[in-house]
């Protein structure tokens, strides 16, 4: 898809926003959410550990969570930060970020902090109360959280949605040398990755990824590992449950209906691959069906 293209359908919906003062209690692990997250951080320090690595959050960072990404939180003592959770809405059928590439974590300039203590002003009484990510992130109502008031006021909604994009541009970049190798061969997998997209509600098999790639099924493991720090076939389940956990957001589809259409007809089997990922069953995650 060309940038023009993407330019013409991005849209980024805040559902929290506020700041947030934290201490040694703001440990939390395997967090696992619908949305991401941005962080400014004002005062103290703490650490946030995720693809692999560790980041050391400190006065001055700006740092991005993308969705669904798994991450723990650490802090040994008090930080404070400011806060904006936020879904993109789909371009083309598929998520944004798998268009740009991001830097988690940059420097705030002084006008990125001007920004996000404007956002949180214009947009009052969407603090998080409870830092607890499980006691949050994971609501069916997630998607209509802020839908009031888009309507009721929409000057200070259409500025919102400019400083949310602009800060969001902080941390696209075309340079990472550690990802160079990465990030070539996602770019020659997205047949793969197509593939996986079009077919979830069906059967899919590593041996017909592998023949796409004209691999054997034991190299095309390898390689695929190497790219996504996953075998396919943990990819093709967590591909699965986003999907699950998209649509008990968004649509008023039964529990079964879901499990049918994201390729695991068993329901049993379903809510056990769901509790794996998220913690819970499906229907503590989403409304009564």
């Amino acid at each position: 898809m060309k940038c023009v293209d993407i330019q013409n359908t991005l849209s980024l919906h805040m559902i929290y926003a506020g700041y947030y003062e934290v201490g040694k209690e703001w440990c939390y692990r395997n967090v696992l959410s619908p949305f991401s997250r941005l962080y400014l951080i004002d005062k103290g320090e703490a650490w946030i550990y995720m693809n692999k690595k560790k980041y050391k959050l400190e006065a001055g960072d700006l740092f991005i969570i993308p969705k669904f990404t798994y991450h723990t939180y650490e802090c040994e003592d008090y930080m404070s930060h400011y806060y904006i959770c936020f879904l993109d809405q789909m371009v083309g059928g598929r998520s944004l970020f798998e268009y740009v590439h991001l830097c988690n974590k940059v420097k705030a300039s002084s006008f990125d902090r001007y920004l996000i203590e404007r956002f949180v002003k214009l947009n009052p009484g969407y603090q998080i109360s409870n830092p607890d990510p499980k006691k949050y992130d994971n609501k069916a109502e997630l998607f209509s959280l802020n839908k009031k008031q888009s309507v009721l006021h929409l000057q200070s909604t259409l500025e919102s949605n400019g400083i949310l994009l602009q800060l969001f541009s902080r941390f696209i970049t075309s340079e990472n040398p550690e990802a160079s190798y990465r990030e070539n061969q996602y770019k020659s997998m997205n047949k793969v990755f197509s593939y996986i997209d079009v077919h979830l509600a069906g059967g899919i098999h590593v041996k017909d990824l592998a023949d796409i790639m004209c691999m054997s099924v034991d190299h095309f493991t390898r390689i695929f590992k190497l790219v996504n720090g996953m075998t396919p076939n943990q990819y093709i389940q967590l591909k699965r449950i986003e999907r699950a956990q998209t649509l008990m957001l968004l649509s008023d589809m039964s529990v079964k209906e879901i499990a049918e259409e994201v390729g695991v007809s068993n329901l049993s089997q379903f809510s056990k691959l769901f509790r794996k990922h998220l913690g819970v069953s499906p229907r503590e995650y989403g409304k009564e069906k």
